[in-house]
């Protein structure tokens, strides 16, 4: 491709997106951030979409892992120019198509400007072709993760109801709105044990967010506590694909409904008292 051809499809790209860009991201790592990317794409996949998930967390890949795909053509090949954009994109793995990373090597984790440019001409070429593009990014505030959060339309910060999670997901949602000016955040807690006490873990959340960074969160949803993931991360087999019928793939379902646009369920929790515990580490 011409500098002025590649110029001109990036401009267009910028302008008039096709895909749904979605980042899901977390500021305190093993809070359950892969298995929900995994596990929205079949989802949105099974309600008629074309999803492609990208392995944005470049140093430390856990996709592949999680659908147990054997990768031989990676992220790490198509920037060093050993293979092209079509041998690194693994088709219709359960109806989702999936663009690897690496694991093990440091240099991913640290790109420089030119590579990262690279990495987004891989969205530029591939837009058309998908309804939604996910990127599963590392956990924390790196560089990467703060880049592909930029990229995204739709924001999701996952977290758990632990005080340590909920106080990275604030310093997540901080960096990203003040160095990027990203204000649109999608919340969504995982791990509940609790349901009545969800809407006000929320409410916490966003009244913080909103006193301190003038940033509105949405809640997108909750996730039940469900050890059916377990079995699912040791069959390598998407928790949707395994076990259908399980609390947390019916919360996600939800979730993947609500993205689409369709009607989601009535929320059932009632209001909790969660402030006192996490507003001292909001300032």
């Amino acid at each position: 491709m011409t500098d002025q051809a590649h110029s001109l499809r990036r401009k267009a790209w910028e302008q008039n997106r096709k895909a749904t860009y979605i980042s899901v991201s977390s500021g305190k790592g093993g809070v359950g951030k892969t298995n929900f990317a995994v596990n929205l794409a079949c989802l949105l996949s099974q309600l008629g979409k074309k999803v492609l998930v990208f392995d944005a967390d470049l140093g430390l890949a856990n996709v592949d892992i999680l659908m147990n795909i054997s990768v031989s053509a990676s992220i790490r090949k198509y920037m060093t120019g050993e293979v092209g954009l079509n041998e690194i994109v693994k088709k219709d793995n359960y109806g989702v198509d999936i663009i690897p990373a690496s694991s093990g090597f440091v240099e991913l984790s640290n790109l420089s400007d030119e590579e990262h440019e690279k990495l987004v001409d891989i969205f530029v070429l591939l837009d058309g072709q998908y309804d939604y593009i996910i990127f599963d990014t590392g956990a924390g505030i790196s560089e990467n993760v703060i880049r592909f959060t930029s990229i995204a339309d739709l924001v999701v910060v996952l977290t758990v109801p632990e005080p340590t999670a909920i106080t990275d997901a604030y310093a997540f949602m901080k960096v990203v709105h003040f160095q990027y000016g990203i204000e649109n955040i999608q919340f969504v807690l995982n791990r509940v044990d609790d349901v009545q006490g969800v809407k006000g873990i929320f409410e916490s959340m966003k009244n913080v967010a909103r006193k301190f960074l003038n940033v509105e969160l949405t809640f997108l949803g909750y996730l039940r506590e469900d050890k059916a993931l377990i079995k699912s991360v040791k069959s390598q087999k998407p928790a949707c694909i395994l076990s259908p019928n399980t609390p947390y793939v019916k919360d996600l379902l939800k979730i993947a409904r609500s993205i689409t646009g369709q009607p989601n369920g009535a929320d059932d929790s009632k209001k909790g008292n969660f402030y006192s515990l996490i507003k001292g580490v909001f300032k």
